[in-house]
């Protein structure tokens, strides 16, 4: 059996920084954010950008920086990025600005201004240039005086985000240090610019806080509603994934009911099953395409894909893309069991098909060779 897998075209200037905090949720959120966490890192992997992993944000930018990265995005667990690459997009178009941090700023009146741990960017640059300074960890009851940054009196939402900062000259008490007054401080000390993050990125991106229980629930019927969303409604009318397979054509090519890439690859006489977990992506795919097979399978349930395969014809291909690192799935299922259901499927085509060729746009094991929250 043949394994093709897409292999992404690297980035070399910004760096992912994740910082694991799950062992401070409670239990049941733990398990959630584990799944979570994991299928955000396929997707940034995914994308070519580098990606490491530690406890401590300090740690992982003094880290990065020291490896001569540019940029680096910095995240928590609960964060993830929403519309395809979107975020990805946003990101190279913000660092083409000059800035020390850019992220979500909030004006914690009697506390100084936060710079919210669920994402941020940091210009590795200036960041070298002023000492690698510590972000600054949340300090409750740090009574203090400090220069209040002058603000825009509108707001993103509600009345504490504002849409820019700058440094200030008036000296202010404060009762508290929110997470990130240090990096703040800095900046303004140093007259380098902070960036608060539009709807480019705010947009394509949604943060779970699990880091509070009330928070989280009341966030996590997002994630239900994708679940049942990308079961019985979304249809990928176009294809939304880069395919990177060697120019060859097949007498049958198996492949979910996802855009027509494979034509391409095709036989003039070949058989086409197209298989999926949502009954409306096949109808959609069926009403066009009728001479094509079409298969009803969730391949992380109790179907069996090679049952409805042509075992006896030659030259398949059977594209199992991204099915066990999928958005709209990973949520609920652990990184163990998506491993155990693809080496289930994989070895049964390999017993049945063994001169098939499997294309992977994304597998499971991804992280057997790549730094991941499970260490």
């Amino acid at each position: 059996m043949n394994v093709i897998e897409f292999n992404p075209k690297w980035r070399t200037n910004i760096a992912f920084c994740f910082v694991d905090n799950i062992r401070s949720y409670s239990s049941g959120i733990c398990e959630l954010i584990k799944n979570q966490a994991d299928g955000v890192l396929a997707n940034v992997y995914n994308k070519g950008y580098p990606v490491y992993q530690w406890i401590d944000e300090d740690v992982l930018l003094k880290h990065v920086a020291n490896l001569g990265y540019t940029h680096a995005v910095v995240l928590s667990t609960g964060t993830e990025f929403t519309n395809g690459s979107k975020f990805f997009e946003a990101i190279e178009t913000l660092i083409q600005v000059d800035f020390l941090v850019a992220g979500h700023i909030l004006d914690r009146k009697d506390a100084y201004y936060e710079l919210h741990h669920q994402c941020y960017v940091i210009n590795l640059f200036h960041y070298n240039m002023i000492g690698q300074p510590a972000i600054g960890k949340q300090e409750l009851g740090s009574q203090h005086v400090q220069v209040a940054p002058y603000r825009t009196t509108n707001n993103y939402h509600d009345d504490y985000t504002p849409r820019a900062i700058v440094a200030g000259t008036i000296l202010t008490d404060y009762q508290h240090r929110c997470h990130g007054w240090n990096i703040l401080s800095k900046a303004f000390d140093n007259n380098l610019p902070v960036v608060v993050f539009d709807d480019s990125v705010r947009n394509n991106k949604i943060h779970f806080y699990p880091e509070s229980p009330k928070d989280f629930y009341k966030q996590l019927g997002w994630a239900y509603h994708r679940l049942n969303y990308c079961r019985n409604t979304f249809v990928h009318t176009d294809n939304t994934e880069t395919v990177d397979l060697p120019i060859k054509k097949y007498k049958q090519i198996v492949t979910p009911a996802s855009g027509m890439w494979f034509t391409n690859y095709l036989e003039s006489d070949a058989t086409v099953i197209m298989y999926d977990y949502n009954q409306a992506s096949l109808d959609y795919w069926q009403a066009r395409y009728p001479k094509f097979k079409f298969v009803l399978c969730d391949l992380l349930g109790k179907d069996s894909l090679i049952d409805h395969i042509d075992i006896s014809i030659p030259d398949t291909l059977i594209n199992l893309s991204n099915i066990f690192n999928y958005e709209g799935t990973v949520f609920f299922y652990s990184l163990e069991y998506r491993k155990y259901k693809q080496q289930v499927l994989v070895d049964a085509i390999q017993s049945a098909m063994p001169d098939a060729s499997v294309y992977f746009s994304l597998r499971a094991e991804l992280f057997d060779t790549v730094p991941t929250w499970h260490l």
